[in-house]
């Protein structure tokens, strides 16, 4: 069904017609309620580039991470892409997954992208301590909203995870089941995500008697780099009776460290994970991990990105989201001397 057999079925201007349906100020309310009636009942669909030539806008928003040659997408993007595209589709948006190469050659290709004017908004994941992602989208006048907060100066949208409330929770509990020697396997420090949740651990030791601490960092968070430091944590001075890892990825390779020096994970030593993945559920023992219902965070997103789009300030677009602690058999009370 093109414009003009709409246009002559309704007796108007195909200019009236297209005002109509992109929503100009000038066409009657009457008038466009008829229209875009008639366009649901005849199946009408805008032509992309005809619609992008008459609104400027593309219809379409992204989704974008960065990935590391031979890295998958992780299922936390996964399922923040499944609620975003779900939330934009009842606006008539679609979601586009993209992913940019992560270091050096993150932010060049970001700016490229943009130049392309191909979305009408971004959804940034990962976000940095200081993030020149951020910077860019603003400079350039791209509306956008962040999975994750940053300490950049201007406020942004964002929407995140209580990350430092879920570290305290699980560093609390473990505490509370008589653990006094704990480990944290924490991400890169100029990772929001790592600051804010070595910083929900550290208050949690604060407030408990006599509680030593180790904490290490990996580069990059996978099961590989969390075996190799739970290796290096059996090896040192310190024997944590409980290890708090700060995603499930690298709770899985400490298990399996645990495992190959004969500990058994839930009996003699207490694991925990982030983000309640498959994988943890399935773990031998299970994994006490945190929820954080990413579905749910993907629809929030696209929420807050559509108001970023309509105008809305930014500081008005910033949402924290709750946590729950899912305690499994991987954690028990302190081993007996």
């Amino acid at each position: 069904m093109s414009l003009q057999l709409l246009s002559d079925a309704l007796g108007l201007s195909i200019s009236t017609v297209s005002r109509a349906l992109n929503g100009y100020a000038d066409v009657s309310e009457k008038t466009r309620q008829r229209v875009t009636l008639a366009a649901r009942e005849m199946n009408y669909q805008p032509h992309p580039v005809a619609h992008r030539l008459a609104t400027g806008r593309t219809g379409a928003v992204a989704l974008i991470t960065a990935v590391r040659p031979g890295q998958a997408m992780d299922a936390t993007f996964a399922s923040l892409l499944a609620g975003a595209a779900a939330a934009l589709r009842e606006h008539g948006y679609f979601a586009l997954s993209i992913s940019l190469p992560a270091g050096d050659g993150e932010l060049p290709e970001l700016e490229r992208f943009l130049a392309g004017r191909l979305v009408d908004g971004v959804m940034l994941t990962r976000t940095h301590t200081q993030d020149e992602r951020v910077k860019l989208l603003q400079a350039r006048g791209m509306p956008f909203v962040t999975h994750g907060r940053t300490q950049n100066t201007a406020p942004h949208a964002w929407v995140d995870t209580d990350n430092e409330h879920a570290f305290y929770l699980v560093t609390q509990r473990l505490i509370a089941l008589g653990h006094r020697r704990l480990a944290f396997i924490n991400g890169p420090l100029n990772m929001t995500y790592a600051v804010l949740r070595e910083a929900g651990f550290n208050k949690a030791c604060a407030q408990a008697f006599a509680v030593t601490t180790e904490i290490a960092h990996v580069s990059d968070v996978t099961a590989a780099n969390g075996e190799q430091r739970m290796r290096e944590l059996l090896q040192g001075p310190l024997l944590p009776t409980a290890v708090v890892c700060a995603t499930d990825l690298l709770a899985l390779g400490a298990m399996a460290a645990c495992k190959a020096q004969g500990l058994r994970v839930g009996a003699d030593i207490s694991i925990t994970g982030y983000g309640n993945t498959e994988a943890a559920a399935y773990a031998d023992p299970p994994l006490t991990t945190i929820d954080h219902a990413t579905e749910a965070n993907g629809r929030h997103l696209a929420d807050l990105l559509l108001q970023a789009m309509a105008g809305k300030p930014a500081s008005g677009l910033q949402r924290l989201e709750p946590v729950h602690l899912l305690e499994r058999a991987s954690v028990c009370p302190v081993p007996m001397p």
